[in-house]
């Protein structure tokens, strides 16, 4: 049986992630919880990205559980000052290929959703908290759980989560390889 790609992605990933200047720690579910918190139009892969958006997601992905640090005022004009020569889409792209580097979550077959009960909108936990509790429960610690790769997170979160007996269905390395071809056809259908 072939290895899952996305898997050896995110159990392997580079250490040498720089951007504007600054290196990288390695993208866990805390980074992506504060970049989700700022609506940051680099996470969800949205265009339209400004120099303030990319040194935003530099300053969260650069820090260390449990701090963050989001420059503003006189530290924000330092360091746009110090990083003007950069090219934005030069310095998005590798931010971008960081994020591919350790997001590599398990491709799951969806099941169709019953209809959900009717009565009062119950808030479901936030993602990242949910995976975050789930490791924390099963003996990994509250730091090695929120520092630990995503993509490694959610691999081990489904990994447990099957043991015990969830019905989750992985996508096979080989309906991967043929999903991403359907995807292919239809890009270069729209392309052309």
């Amino acid at each position: 049986m072939a290895l899952d790609k996305l898997f050896s992605e995110s159990l392997v990933n580079r250490d040498d992630h720089v951007v504007l200047g600054v290196r990288l720690q390695p993208l866990s579910l805390w980074h992506a919880t504060l970049l989700e918190l700022i609506e940051s139009p680099l996470w969800h892969g949205k265009s339209g990205v400004t120099m303030t958006d990319l040194r935003l997601a530099v300053s969260i992905c650069s820090g260390r559980w449990p701090e963050y640090r989001i420059p503003q005022g006189w530290r924000l004009m330092l360091w746009a000052f110090r990083s003007r020569r950069c090219r934005l889409a030069v310095e998005a792209a590798k931010f971008s290929a960081y994020i591919r580097d350790f997001h590599a979550p398990p491709m799951l077959w969806e099941k169709e959703q019953k209809e959900r009960p009717k009565g009062p909108d119950l808030c479901p936990l936030p993602q990242p908290l949910d995976v975050v509790a789930w490791l924390v429960r099963h003996g990994f610690g509250e730091d090695r759980s929120w520092t630990m790769p995503i993509g490694l997170a959610h691999w081990y979160y489904v990994a447990i989560a099957k043991q015990r007996g969830a019905e989750v269905e992985l996508v096979s390395p080989g309906e991967q390889v043929a999903i991403e071809k359907v995807k292919a056809r239809r890009g270069m259908q729209r392309a052309g």
